[in-house]
């Protein structure tokens, strides 16, 4: 540093200082590097004012200070610090009290006087300090419908007749800026800490009437009775305005309960709320049938559900089988996926403005293990015995399996040669893994096993061609009909 620097020129060595905790990011409209009240609101924790540091090699022992001041009055000092030298790299910052930091935009700059008396001044860093609340308008309480003020209520009829929502109007007030938020509240007690939800106001929209939106989930997640709605606004900053004042509401937003009782199946012989199918008796699918006791109105839409929604397997429909009937059909297809498997039967009630459907109580249905499947086929057993010289050299013996009730191209084959091995382990051959089944015939060729591989099991004893069939998408496996033929040389 030279001794000729002067204290009213800008020392190219000292760059600008930075603060700890940094500016938030700057956005459209907003202040730019604008500092929230946190990074100096703590009298424990002041702003830092961080320099880098001004020395590549280490200076002599001696005393060095730096004051930090205000725009362009170097005299116009907020904070200062002595170091006895040398100075450790983490020691490079003066801590700024909350009271010396006025509101608005600021440039804090530093003048260092090195250990031989020289200064130096820095640039200049510029920041924006916010300390003004936001103030809210002398009469501050949201404004509500008269059809949901006392002496009315906020009923389930108002919510079915109005979106399923009630607005409210916020009361304008004082200098909103872009990026404030605004924070609601609804509860059970004035005051209540229950937080609603948020609105921000952005950089074009920020002086447009405020509109607070009031979700019909929300009310009856809250329950009925009285409920107290109040809000406050908090600037970029995190200035926090006074609480406004609060609204009551009497609340009586539950809808009388609907009567969905559950399905019944044709194919079932029982009206309790579960049952068991036999796969094999819904070869052409099966009807789901409404109960005439099922309450619901002209102009609202229903849908059976064949298990959850969305997920494989499942269906959904609103077309009955005969125009003006409440039976429905489900293809075999979809009951087919559900073999040997657990799923619930309902339909839903679609009333025209409200968000969610009406469910009907669940039917759990149980689609049983399929029986009577096929047994694998070799082409080279014959009378219970698999003869290896029977497979020429270098050839295999082939496997088809016949057709099963429910085949379908969308189910999966995994077949397995289990045996002991010529060295008395057991022993697994994969024959085919999670095969797609091709399309229907009378049988199909599932695969093959070589003549080496019969080798490896031990002779005169008996094997097993292991046969699973996965119904839906590889989730589950059933076992089918295995083949236990005698393996001889």
């Amino acid at each position: 540093m030279s001794a000729s620097s002067s204290i009213n020129q800008l020392d190219p060595t000292m760059t600008a200082p930075w603060t700890r905790p940094e500016p938030l990011p700057n956005k459209p409209g907003g202040e730019s590097n604008l500092l929230h009240r946190s990074a100096w609101v703590d009298p424990a924790n002041p702003l830092r004012l961080e320099f880098k540091a001004w020395y590549e090699f280490p200076p002599p022992p001696g005393c060095e200070q730096v004051d930090v001041f205000l725009g362009d009055n170097e005299s116009n000092i907020i904070a200062s610090r002595t170091w006895t030298l040398p100075m450790s790299p983490g020691d490079y910052y003066v801590e700024i009290p909350a009271d010396r930091l006025p509101h608005g935009e600021q440039q804090i700059s530093f003048i260092m006087t090195n250990y031989l008396g020289v200064p130096a001044r820095s640039f200049p860093y510029t920041v924006t300090v916010d300390k003004q609340e936001p103030v809210l308008n002398a009469s501050s309480q949201l404004t509500f419908p008269s059809a949901v003020s006392p002496p009315n209520k906020l009923t389930a009829r108002y919510l079915e007749q109005n979106g399923d929502e009630v607005q409210a109007g916020l009361p304008a007030y004082t200098t909103p800026r872009p990026w404030d938020r605004i924070t609601w509240y609804w509860g059970s007690t004035p005051g209540s800490p229950e937080q609603g939800g948020v609105i921000e106001l952005d950089d074009q929209n920020h002086s447009a009437p405020v509109t607070i939106t009031v979700p019909g989930n929300l009310i009856r997640s809250r329950g009925d009775g009285l409920r107290y709605v109040w809000y406050e606004v908090h600037d970029r900053a995190g200035n926090p305005s006074l609480r406004s004042d609060f609204v009551e509401l009497d609340v009586a937003a539950t809808p009388i309960p609907r009567v969905l009782p559950h399905v019944t199946i044709k194919e079932l012989s029982t009206t309790a709320p579960s049952g068991i199918l036999d796969p094999l008796k819904a070869m052409n699918g099966v009807t789901v049938t409404i109960p005439s006791e099922a309450v619901i109105y002209e102009g609202e839409g229903v849908f059976v559900l064949w298990g959850e929604k969305g997920t494989p397997g499942s269906y959904r429909t609103n077309t009955p089988i005969l125009p003006g009937s409440r039976d429905y059909h489900i293809p075999s297809e979809k009951v087919r996926y559900h073999i040997n498997r657990t799923l619930v039967v309902g339909y839903e009630v679609i009333e025209p403005g409200v968000v969610d459907p009406h469910a009907s109580n669940p039917f759990n249905l149980k689609v049983e293990r399929l029986t009577g499947t096929p047994a694998v086929q070799c082409d080279k057993v014959t009378g219970g015995r698999l003869s290896v010289a029977s497979v020429p050299d270098g050839g295999v013996a082939k496997f088809t399996l016949g057709r099963w009730s429910h085949m379908g191209t969308e189910q999966f084959v995994t077949i397995v040669v289990r045996g002991l091995s010529t060295s008395n382990q057991q022993l697994d051959i994969p024959v085919v893994t999670e095969l797609s089944v091709p399309a229907a015939g009378q049988t199909i060729d599932v695969g093959q096993i070589t003549k080496a591989n019969l080798q490896r099991f031990k002779l005169n004893n008996q094997l097993e061609v292991r046969v699973r069939v996965s119904f839906d998408g590889k989730l589950t496996w059933q076992v089918f009909t295995s083949l236990t033929p005698t393996l001889v040389a």
